[in-house]
């Protein structure tokens, strides 16, 4: 019998292969979307894990100093006075390869003696063979791994034209170490004599990397010299991932949309399977079939369908993930970590989660409607009215349960401050929203009959979308989820992006800035303010320093005396705070920092510095989009009494109201002229720049926000269609009582596209809560930034459209057919 059954199930599937087919294109495309995000994610990781890797090895600790480094003198000091063999010198810095490419690397200086413990890629020198001596020897060698070699196309012997610190320079590529795995992706090695001098830092270390047991630390702590501090190796590396995680896990959110909206997708299919098989299912139960086998009978189904989804999904998982990566490693080489680069790693828990959603989450779904066509008595099988009655009750206790749900998620939200019962609670939300769908149907129904009484055609088009709520609940629902995921999503970028251009018209007060690879001079900030069309210059310094908990970054802004720094105080009384920075007697913080650190105006900063920690008041915080590390900004004096760093990275030169933009940009350009590097930017081409980094960062949202919107839209085609074929008997009746063909064509219309208005407009007010959760809360959490709602008419219009169009293309083909369909070919069995 279970043989026949499933027969019976799998030939009823071939009979309707678009139906079929469009069911398991939304499995797949779910699972597709799964996959791929949590692929593009793990690759991500891994690149930045292997990018921090291949340059701390196994070191445990590291000696810093301050912005200048540290004396060489201070490594020699450590072997030979205190007998420490397992230290190993480092210095490092950024170059960019002259080709088309324009790509950044990490130039390392490492000491090839004492690289043995650290297990650095490249860095002990094995494999070097005869190159071992003139990678020593030569101020011009370097040595790359092998996969970087076939990336950049170059062997033993070749050249490499690099900007080392705004100077074109060329290196030799003396060796290319095995690198099987790639850990030195992005790294070209040199003596550390060779880095120093290509860097011009000589006699200058970055840091000295160390392996020591916790006492043995506790120990070297007490015994050095003034202005170097102990600081664990893995801070930094751990402060960068920490950075991403909530950017990781706003995708994985993102992605788990598509699954809710394909879980939606099988549930409707599954219940349409029931509902189109219900006069076969009483027939089988009338004749002894038991509950139990038409229970399996449907999830064998379900499983069919699945199974096909699921691997058809994770070969698209695949390559959608080949394009999803790049987009973000792009981000977060913008935003968090600048090096990091890496290809596509595959994960076992990637297919894990594709095999999951799209078995367990199909089987899951399918459960619901498996039970109800194995409960339904033979007798209510027979009758179409029992079953809608059945779906009227059903849609009134998912009224209930949707504003438990609605209640639950918003409880969620209000009793916690992390960001994953955040998403949590907004998924409760979503699937409170998706339950009430069948209700506002009714509802909708209800309010439009006395608008259509006296008119057939209207008639017909509101009783034939509410008379079926068994089939027509799920596909709204899921449609509406959808919709409201688009406009929400749209709605939250174009409130980011509204209020970047807020902050950047605000902060970016000077008209040109002067920037270089190298530290620019006060000379050259007081030679641009004694320009005639200069009103004043503002002087700026940034500072990584090295803390337990990760670096800190410190920004120290020169201004003349009676102004001013141009930041927006979110937190604090702006005056007394830009009084309390004037006097050098406290520090602004940005708002990431203050949220990461859990700060908040009055209390005390302690620092680290190379002289001791110092505690500083926080006299407010400010709005600041630039570093999601969060910044800690000072007056340049106060900075200066901590650090011998007179060096400038940025001159920001602030126009007369009278001056002829284009002579200052040519008299500002000539006063860099000599150096290397030196660029003059306008604050035009830097806030269009800032904008497109911006773009850049939310593509991935976008692309992820669209592919929900297209597992949507293959599944309310999917089952509207699976409706109106399944009505071909009713339009059959209606075409012999004289109803013309052109007037079915515009019922079949006018019923979808009512189904699809219904959709959009509950997606509204569902899509703006949506974007009111992301806004304010979860970006609040994720990121410590606070924006504004820029509430707009067009992402509502689209997500509306969306609805509607997906609903009338999903009634052309069943139109098309019972308009040429022959009457007693439609009648047979009547």
């Amino acid at each position: 019998m279970n043989r026949l059954l499933g027969r019976i199930g799998r030939s009823d599937l071939r009979r309707h292969p678009l139906q079929t087919g469009l069911a398991v294109l939304g499995v797949a495309i779910a699972v597709a979307v799964v996959v791929a995000v949590d692929l593009a994610n793990h690759s991500a990781r891994e690149a930045m894990r292997v990018s921090l890797e291949s340059v701390t090895g196994k070191a445990t600790h590291q000696l810093v100093g301050g912005p200048k480094g540290l004396d060489e003198r201070v490594y020699t000091r450590l072997r030979t006075e205190q007998g420490l063999r397992q230290a190993a010198p480092v210095i490092q810095g950024g170059v960019t390869l002259v080709n088309e490419s324009r790509r950044p690397m990490t130039l390392l200086g490492l000491d090839a003696f004492a690289e043995g413990p650290f297990q650095r890629p490249l860095g002990s020198g094995e494999g070097l063979g005869d190159a071992f001596n003139d990678l020593l020897l030569r101020d011009d060698a370097v040595a790359i791994g092998s996969g970087e070699a076939e990336r950049l196309g170059v062997a033993a012997g070749d050249h490499l034209d690099l900007v080392v610190a705004g100077e074109s320079r060329r290196v030799t590529v003396v060796a290319v170490v095995d690198d099987p795995e790639d850990q030195g992706r992005g790294l070209i090695l040199a003596d550390i004599a060779a880095a120093q001098s290509l860097l011009g830092r000589l006699g200058r270390l970055d840091r000295i990397d160390l392996i020591l047991t916790d006492d043995e630390a506790g120990a070297l702590a007490t015994t050095l010299p003034s202005g170097v501090r102990l600081v664990p190796a893995a801070a930094s590396s751990n402060s960068v991932l920490q950075m991403s995680r909530a950017f990781h896990i706003n995708l994985t959110a993102l992605s788990l949309l598509a699954v809710v909206v394909g879980a939606f997708l099988v549930f409707n299919t599954l219940s349409f399977l029931s509902v189109r098989r219900r006069p076969t299912i009483g027939v089988l139960r009338a004749m002894g079939v038991q509950r139990r086998e038409i229970l399996l009978q449907v999830l064998g189904d379900a499983l069919l369908i699945a199974a096909a989804g699921t691997i058809m999904g994770l070969g698209l998982g695949f390559a959608l993930a080949h394009g999803l990566v790049g987009l973000v490693l792009q981000t977060v080489n913008d935003v968090y970590f600048e090096r990091a680069a890496g290809d596509l790693v595959l994960s076992a828990w990637s297919l894990a989660a594709g095999l999951l959603v799209g078995l367990g989450g199909s089987l899951l779904a399918a459960l619901a409607p498996a039970r109800e066509a194995a409960a339904t008595p033979p007798r209510s099988a027979l009758s179409r009215s029992d079953l809608e009655r059945r779906a009227r009750w059903l849609a009134t206790r998912a009224s209930v349960g949707g504003g438990g749900l609605l209640i639950l998620g918003a409880a969620v939200i209000a009793l916690s401050d992390a960001l994953v019962p955040a998403f949590a609670g907004l998924f409760a939300l979503i699937l409170g929203a998706a339950f009430l769908a069948p209700g506002v149907i009714l509802l909708t129904g209800g309010l439009l009959r006395p608008r259509v009484a006296g008119r057939p055609y209207g008639g017909l088009i509101v009783e034939g979308a509410v008379a079926s709520l068994s089939r027509t609940g799920v596909a709204v629902a899921a449609l509406s989820v959808a919709v409201a995921a688009v406009i929400g999503v749209a709605i939250m970028i174009a409130s980011f992006r509204g209020s970047v251009v807020d902050w950047l018209e605000g902060s970016l007060a000077a008209d040109f800035y002067l920037t270089a690879p190298a530290s620019l001079t006060d000379g050259q900030a007081d030679e641009a303010a004694a320009l005639d069309a200069v009103d004043f210059v503002s002087r700026s310094r940034w500072y990584a320093l090295p803390t337990a908990d990760g670096p800190v970054e410190l920004w120290a802004l020169g201004l003349p005396d009676g102004r001013r720094p141009e930041v927006a105080i979110r937190q604090g009384d702006p005056a007394a705070a830009r009084a309390a920075f004037e006097d050098d007697a406290a520090v602004l913080v940005s708002e990431p920092f203050a949220a990461r650190r859990q700060m908040a105006v009055d209390d005390r900063l302690i620092l680290p510095l190379p002289s001791g920690d110092v505690s500083l008041r926080v006299a407010g915080v400010y709005r600041d989009y630039s570093a999601p590390t969060g910044v800690v900004l000072m007056r340049r004096s106060l900075y200066q009494r901590f650090f011998d760093d007179e060096g400038i990275d940025g001159i920001g030169v602030h126009a007369t109201t009278d001056a002829d933009r284009t002579t200052l940009g040519r008299r500002l350009e000539g006063l860099l002229a000599g150096v290397p590097g030196g660029r003059v930017t306008d604050n035009a081409a830097v806030f269009e720049q800032s904008l497109m980094i911006f773009d850049r960062t939310f593509a991935i949202t976008e692309v992820l926000r669209w592919l929900a919107g297209l597992v949507a839209f293959v599944g309310v085609i999917s089952a509207l269609m699976a409706l109106h074929l399944d009505r071909m008997r009713e339009f059959a009746v209606l075409r012999a009582t004289g109803v013309t063909r052109r007037g079915l064509a515009g019922l079949v219309g006018g019923q979808s596209g009512l189904l699809g208005l219904i959709a959009g407009l509950w997606a509204i007010p569902l899509g703006v809560a949506l974007a009111g959760l992301l806004v304010f809360v979860i970006n609040r959490r994720a990121y410590g930034w606070t924006m504004g709602f820029d509430l707009q008419a067009a992402p509502l219009v689209e997500g509306a459209m969306l609805a509607v169009v997906a609903a009338l293309i999903a009634a052309v083909y069943p139109a098309w057919r019972a308009a040429r369909m022959p009457i007693v070919e439609g009648l047979k069995g009547e």
